[in-house]
């Protein structure tokens, strides 16, 4: 079933992204038209609905799941239901031997190995850095100009950053399309463009964050526009990660990486400082379900996703929710709850997650039934997980509305009311505490290390291996918001021995994703990810 977007009100700020597009697939919003570039360009609100078109592009992308499926469920950490939720391929270990056989871990996944959907968004940005500049300033608000160029510079930033941590090398396609003479496929991509180098790529990140950062100013917490639009400190915020994950490729190669490590800290550090952004106080659930619900004091960049706003779309159709919560039936039929159907974390990968429980509090702030015993997916058929109770389930987004519009044998019918987080403050302070160890800075680290703790109900850290206490702090606060795979690798982090990422797999770069397909097909100067050569099923 589609994912569909509702549209409840209007005349909010963000509600006009899909506006137009009400009752299409909201994964699918509409790019700007390319045959009329001449003459759509001629006004700040053209401009302006180019760039709100562009949001709309990266959240249709990204609401569906993408972050969490590449960035926790990759770990191993979370394991699928007995009738539903990711598929096992994220996180078994694949079977190479058998060449007929489907169990090949992500080259089974030929969707997720389709990177036409980010250059869908690529296409759209490439159109408003082509042309915002060319249009005449008269026709802006003063700022405003730099500003919406600021904004298409940093998603494209963001973009290619993801691509860059999923696929490594990929085309870097930089130039607006103009016409039907550039050769394009559907999703409005140059056919006849082989793969930059990772690096290559990440170079064009760190470009684009700077010219990001040099057009915007810092947000103002409790204005409409906080979180969910791009600021100077999400754009530092990017950089951070950029240059951190460049310093990751750098060492790998065996080159330098200081220039890369001091240009993150510097930026995180005035993220931190500057930035307007504050540490939200766990003291009980309700205090937690509200820094999800959005545009907290922790909000760098998230998606917004709003039943007020009227961006929603329904939690048993998909995103986030339909593979992660579990919904109070409606007629009150507990049998009904989705507790079969979605992902749990298995009893035997807690230790990883929280090995400090039950003193941390946050395992029963972002879990429900966190001390369960069970391994197994519960099932009313089970041999041993029947208690629909101890389904261990992450409850972060766990925030909705009833549909007013529901049919009548419509029992798990709620709106999604949850936004998703890109960059929290929590995850910027942990990774400027990373940037201050890798600068050999370890013990300004430690403030940061002990400030998580102390508000997880921890005590203060006493060991000395601060990068693996970073790790660990990133995975008990970040679970679930698509960070924690990437964090791994960019350290070569996998405590758990029975993880699918092997030293061998790191070794030959086995964290980048297969090519798709129908990429493969399209494009025949893009070649194969060098791992999985004969190691998929298409």
């Amino acid at each position: 079933m589609k994912l569909t977007i509702k549209k409840l009100t209007t005349g909010i700020m963000m509600g006009s992204l899909l506006a137009a597009s009400c009752g299409k697939d909201f994964l699918s919003p509409e790019q700007v038209n390319l045959v009329y570039n001449d003459v759509y360009w001629s006004s700040e609100q053209d401009a302006e609905k180019a760039v709100l078109g562009a949001y709309a592009l990266y959240r249709g992308l990204m609401v569906n799941a993408q972050l969490y499926e590449r960035g926790d469920v990759t770990t191993g950490y979370f394991n699928r239901g007995w009738n539903g939720g990711s598929s096992n391929a994220f996180y078994h270990i694949p079977d190479f031997t058998n060449v007929s056989g489907t169990q090949k871990s992500w080259g089974a996944l030929e969707s997720f190995a389709n990177w036409g959907g980010y250059y869908k968004v690529i296409a759209q940005l490439n159109q408003c850095i082509s042309y915002i500049p060319k249009m005449a300033d008269n026709v802006f608000s003063a700022g405003n100009k730099s500003k919406l160029l600021g904004e298409a510079y940093f998603l494209r930033a963001l973009i290619y950053y993801h691509i860059a941590t999923i696929w490594g090398s990929a085309p870097l396609v930089l130039d607006a399309i103009e016409n039907s003479n550039q050769v394009i496929d559907g999703e409005s991509v140059p056919i006849y463009q082989g793969r930059s180098t990772d690096v290559q790529v990440v170079e064009s990140v760190l470009s684009d964050v700077n010219e990001a950062i040099g057009r915007l100013d810092y947000g103002t917490p409790g204005t409409a526009s906080w979180g969910i639009r791009a600021t100077k400190g999400s754009a530092l915020a990017l950089g951070g990660y950029a240059n951190l994950w460049m310093a990751f490729l750098k060492t790998r190669s065996g080159e330098s990486n200081e220039s890369y490590l001091s240009a993150a800290l510097q930026q995180l550090t005035e993220v931190v400082q500057n930035g307007r952004y504050a540490l939200e106080p766990y003291t009980s659930e309700a205090a937690v379900k509200a820094i999800f619900q959005g545009q907290s004091n922790e909000a760098v960049f998230e998606l917004n996703i709003s039943y007020e706003q009227g961006e929603t779309y329904r939690a048993d159709y998909g995103g986030i929710q339909a593979l992660t919560t579990k919904l109070v039936p409606l007629d009150g039929d507990v049998n009904k709850d989705r507790a079969s159907n979605i992902n749990f974390v298995p009893a035997s990968k807690k230790q990883f997650v929280y090995p400090e429980y039950p003193q941390d509090i946050r395992a029963d702030l972002f879990f429900d039934a966190w001390d369960s015993p069970y391994n197994e997916p519960f099932s009313d058929v089970s041999q041993v997980a029947t208690d629909r109770t101890k389904v261990t389930w992450m409850t972060k987004f766990a925030s909705f509305m009833v549909d007013p519009s529901r049919e009548w044998n419509e029992y798990v019918a709620y709106f999604a009311d949850a936004n998703v987080p890109v960059f929290r403050f929590t995850d910027v302070k942990l990774l400027l505490a990373e940037a201050y160890v890798k600068n050999g800075q370890a013990a300004l680290a430690v403030p940061i290390i002990n400030e998580i703790r102390e508000r997880a109900g921890l005590l203060p850290y006493t060991g000395s291996d601060y990068i693996q206490e970073i790790m660990q702090q990133r995975t008990a606060e970040l679970i679930g918001e698509g960070k924690i795979f990437f964090d791994y690798v960019r350290n070569n982090y996998f405590p758990d021995p029975s993880s699918a990422m092997t030293a061998e797999r790191y070794a030959q770069q086995g964290y980048y994703w297969p090519v798709s397909g129908i990429i493969l097909t399209n494009n025949k100067m893009v070649q194969q990810t060098p791992y999985w050569n004969g190691k998929t099923t298409w």
